[in-house]
């Protein structure tokens, strides 16, 4: 891990042509090494400058030739992002000037930073916790509103601020049970509430999981293939679904060859389609290629969207796709009911037509709660997180469930505060109270190098 009292650069905007380029300097220096290399158009030196002021100028370099005309903004520590003095120098975007200015500040002293060192240095400097800090990296991935709404929450300590409480009061009984591990003469026994508080912590521990799941999908997306025999209008859904042709639509069987793939949001939820082959068998190797990406793509989904003919009703080879789909996440669509309708099962199969569109919205609902599951979380109070926080939280769940076992069977305090304690540590490990660098290292490696 770099050193901490140093003074970071790096660009803050994305590579490319753009109306404005942004460099970010954080850290002791920043102040003095951007000075060094910027004269204000009004004289005035930038440490003689208040905090969260704009500066014009122009930026040179350390033979004094000019770089490019830029504004300066400086935030004194620590009313900053990272809590350090920052400074940002906006040129003209494009890759040029950008360089020039990282070049210039670097000769000036400054260090190129490291995949999210400056958010980082927030979490370090106790401006954030850690699932604020990965709700940044969130609010920049996101790729619905109600993931960027979520990301929010997160980033404004949702989060966090659910498992504080959850974590004090498991601190609480965890000093209790040490106690009366460590003096037994005292004759400390467990407290008599003791259940009461495990379950509501398992509750509420249960309830964090729960829209952690919730949020997988708003993050994630969900992946859904299209499976069913040749013909049975697995392409023509898709481009219902989706709202535009997407695939090739022939009343000939095995036109679709490949997967392909479309993309459609609802309630937030970002839904990746996959249009695959007819699965049959065929001597046409191209078309065996075909149904075999569609098994594989089967395999991968999240959700199969198995497609029936209603007008023609089931066919052995039907019979076998649902049976293989048993136990695993599938929605049934009886295509063509404008048709007729010949098919009795299988049950819970939503009528549909590609044709003329009837009972896409059923489809698309049935899509999204086979997602979803019984029970799940309103989607409006979803956390995002990360798979990181999710091994945690289930860690915790786990303990926590060993401890109420315990406890019911009788066990030593010693048993159940072991179990206990394991369960806040996994919760420390959430928001960043129980670290080690080679965490950091693995949360920050996925952020920009200016962020």
């Amino acid at each position: 891990m770099a050193e901490r009292d140093d003074t970071i650069c790096a660009p803050a905007t994305a590579p490319g042509e753009g109306a404005v380029g942004i460099v970010r300097v954080s850290g002791p220096d920043a102040v003095a090494l951007v000075q060094a290399r910027f004269a204000a158009s009004s004289g005035r030196p930038l440490h003689a400058c208040p905090s969260h002021s704009v500066h014009h100028g122009r930026l040179h370099d350390g033979a004094g030739e000019r770089i490019d005309e830029v504004l300066v903004l400086v935030m004194r520590a620590p009313r900053s992002y990272t809590r350090e003095d920052v400074v940002e120098v906006q040129c003209h975007g494009g890759g040029a000037a950008v360089e020039a200015a990282l070049e210039a500040l670097t000769e000036a002293g400054a260090r190129l930073a490291e995949p999210g060192e400056f958010t980082r240095r927030a979490f370090l400097n106790g401006r954030i916790d850690l699932t604020q800090a990965e709700a940044v990296l969130a609010v920049i991935a996101a790729r619905t509103d109600a993931a960027r709404r979520a990301a929010q929450r997160q980033l404004a300590g949702a989060l966090s601020g659910r498992l504080q409480p959850l974590a004090a009061d498991l601190k609480a009984l965890c000093v209790h049970l040490e106690a009366a591990i460590d003096f037994p003469e005292e004759d400390l026994e467990v407290p008599a509430d003791w259940g009461g508080r495990l379950d509501g912590a398992r509750r509420a521990l249960a309830d964090v999981r729960a829209r952690g799941r919730a949020g997988h999908l708003l993050a994630e997306g969900v992946r859904v293939a299209i499976l069913g025999r040749p013909n049975v209008g697995k392409s023509s859904l898709l481009n219902r679904l989706v709202g535009y042709d997407r695939a090739i639509v022939a009343a000939g069987a095995g036109t679709t060859r490949d997967v392909l793939e479309a993309e459609w949001a609802q309630e937030g939820v970002r839904f990746v389609v996959q249009d695959t082959a007819g699965i049959r068998h065929s001597a046409d190797p191209v078309e065996a290629e075909g149904v075999a990406r569609s098994r594989r793509a089967a395999e991968t989904a999240d959700v199969a969207l198995v497609v029936l003919d209603a007008a023609h009703g089931l066919d052995p080879g039907d019979e076998k796709l649902l049976a293989d789909r048993a136990g695993r996440p599938t929605v049934v669509a009886a295509n063509k009911c404008d048709l007729g309708d010949a098919l009795p099962g299988p049950q819970g199969a939503v009528r549909v037509s590609a044709l003329t569109g009837a009972g896409l919205d059923d489809l698309r609902g049935a899509l999204l709660a086979a997602v979803r599951g019984p029970g799940a979380a309103p989607l409006e109070h979803a956390f995002l997180t990360s798979a990181r926080q999710r091994d945690a939280l289930e860690r915790a769940a786990r303990a926590l469930e060993r401890a109420a076992a315990g406890l019911a069977a009788g066990a030593f305090p010693e048993l159940l505060a072991a179990d206990a304690r394991e369960a806040l540590d996994a919760l420390g490990e959430v928001t960043g109270e129980t670290t080690t660098d080679d965490l950091l290292d693995a949360v920050f490696a996925r952020f920009c190098i200016g962020k």
